[in-house]
């Protein structure tokens, strides 16, 4: 395979950070932002000077932006630390200059390097990144002098000839945004574009990129909100109204919480050290304890705030999205959206037909209870029925729902379908609950997440619904939530 050329590689980085500008640009304009004006290698931010975000309340935020070809480059104390190739001030010296001209008049800011290079999982420094906010300063101030860490705190204050205590004031301010690639900014884009009502499609994000690189090269280094405000509204690229955006971070946290009209975060409260191993909360009970309330504090909220159109986004897994859609019901008068490969999945619009059927309907044993198995990508029958005669002896029968040509991880095409889907699943489900009078509903998902939320939104006059949450191929289930009758 041939390698990139030095230009290919230089248009390829100012891709990257312009995509990251353009997500800037879009936070500008949410509603309630406090940010006053964006820079592109604006001269006022010193040597941190990629992109600047001035906030009138919040603190300020400098961010350098660097792309790597490959992931054989790596993020570690020996590229931070190294002079640049003319000779110049390393990485970290130039962020720590910047940070002492910045902060003399002691106002707080954040500086942050951002970055699709993964971190060197052998670094003493990185791998003591905090995973709330990327910084590692807390955890090196705990490190003791012979140890590892510590040495390195040693050599790092060496390198920028201060003392340990500024060196881990400067860290406390200084973010690492590692291995982030194009498509993930581009996907944050999308977010951002759509729930300000604008298009989020590929010939928009282009158009997106290529605005900011025309603020480049015209020499526009720096625009207010209401310049930027002219500048998108002149691409022309609104769509529908613009919707109050609830983020949830259940196995993931999302590098731009602040862009969300109402975030949550539940990260710390699941076992596991990475988004794919976090299937189960280190308490079970959080989950109607803490987790729910919390849902429901936050729509209370988007209420009196006046919202009805709420888009969902986040990192969490399929109970939570029908949680959250029941929570936002559509006998509550919300209109739910998210975005399902790029595309809105919302629940209104034209509907069109999708057919579902009772593929399997087996007796367990004489409990009252119904458990649901609801195979859209997939069909779970399987995993479900060998889990709960020992976990769910209260579930007398399960039956299993599935489109009518079968499962497949392509079954739905359109929001269209997606909300035919809901709607006959939601309708059949009725008609189950009115045939075998359960006392209460065990329901398993094998859908998209974009379709969970429909159902989930669709979900009333239904008998007390109890979750799950799919450990894994050898793990199991755990109970979630519970959505009340």
């Amino acid at each position: 395979m041939a390698s990139l050329s030095a230009s290919g590689a230089r248009i390829r980085g100012d891709d990257y950070q312009h995509i990251f500008a353009w997500c800037q640009v879009l936070r500008t304009l949410q509603p309630g932002s406090d940010i006053t004006a964006i820079g592109i290698e604006d001269p006022d931010a010193g040597s941190v000077d990629d992109v600047t975000v001035y906030r009138s309340q919040g603190r300020s935020e400098f961010y350098q932006v660097k792309s790597s070809v490959d992931a054989k480059q790596v993020v570690n104390i020996d590229w931070l630390t190294g002079l640049s190739r003319a000779g110049g001030p390393s990485v970290l010296q130039r962020f720590h200059q910047s940070w002492r001209d910045l902060t003399r008049d002691r106002q707080r800011l954040k500086l942050g390097l951002v970055t699709n290079r993964p971190i060197d999982p052998d670094d003493p420094v990185m791998v003591l990144r905090d995973g709330r906010d990327g910084t590692v300063a807390r955890q090196l101030a705990e490190a003791r002098p012979k140890t590892e860490p510590g040495k390195a705190r040693q050599e790092l204050a060496a390198h920028l000839c201060v003392e340990e205590t500024e060196l881990l004031e400067f860290l406390a301010d200084l973010h690492f945004d590692v291995n982030k690639l194009y498509e993930y900014w581009e996907e944050q884009a999308s977010f951002l574009m759509y729930a300000l009502g604008l298009r989020g499609d590929a010939d928009a994000l282009s158009l997106g990129v290529a605005t900011v690189r025309s603020w480049v090269t015209g020499g526009k280094r720096k625009l207010s909100t209401e310049e930027v405000r002219k500048e998108v509204e002149s691409l022309s690229l609104k769509k529908e109204e613009p919707a109050a955006t609830i983020l949830v971070q259940a196995i993931e946290r999302d590098p731009m919480p602040e862009s969300a009209t109402l975030a949550l975060d539940w990260v710390h409260l699941y076992e596991g050290d990475e988004p794919r191993t976090r299937r189960r909360l280190q308490n079970e009970r959080l989950w109607n304890e803490r987790l729910r309330p919390e849902i429901q504090q936050t729509v209370r909220q988007l209420r009196a705030q006046g919202h009805r159109r709420i888009f969902v986004r986040g990192y969490m897994r399929l109970p939570t999205w029908f949680a959250l859609g029941a929570e936002l019901g559509e006998t509550a008068g919300y209109e739910v959206v998210s975005l399902q490969g790029g595309e809105p999945w919302a629940s209104t619009g034209e509907i069109a037909d999708f057919p579902v059927t009772v593929a399997l309907n087996e007796t367990l044993g004489e409990g009252n209870d119904l458990a649901l198995g609801v195979s859209l990508a997939t069909d779970l029958s399987a995993d479900v029925l060998d889990y709960l005669p020992a976990s769910v002896p209260s579930a007398g029968r399960y039956i299993c729902i599935a489109p009518r040509s079968g499962p497949s991880n392509r079954a739905l095409s359109s929001s269209g379908e997606a909300r035919g889907w809901a709607l006959e699943v939601r309708n059949l489900v009725r008609r189950l609950a009115r045939e075998y009078r359960p006392n209460m509903l065990h329901l398993f998902l094998a859908t998209p997440h974009g379709a969970a939320l429909l159902l989930g939104h669709l979900w009333d006059r239904m008998p007390c619904t109890q979750l799950y949450e799919d450990q894994g191929a050898t793990g199991g289930y755990q109970p979630s939530f519970m959505v009340p009758s």
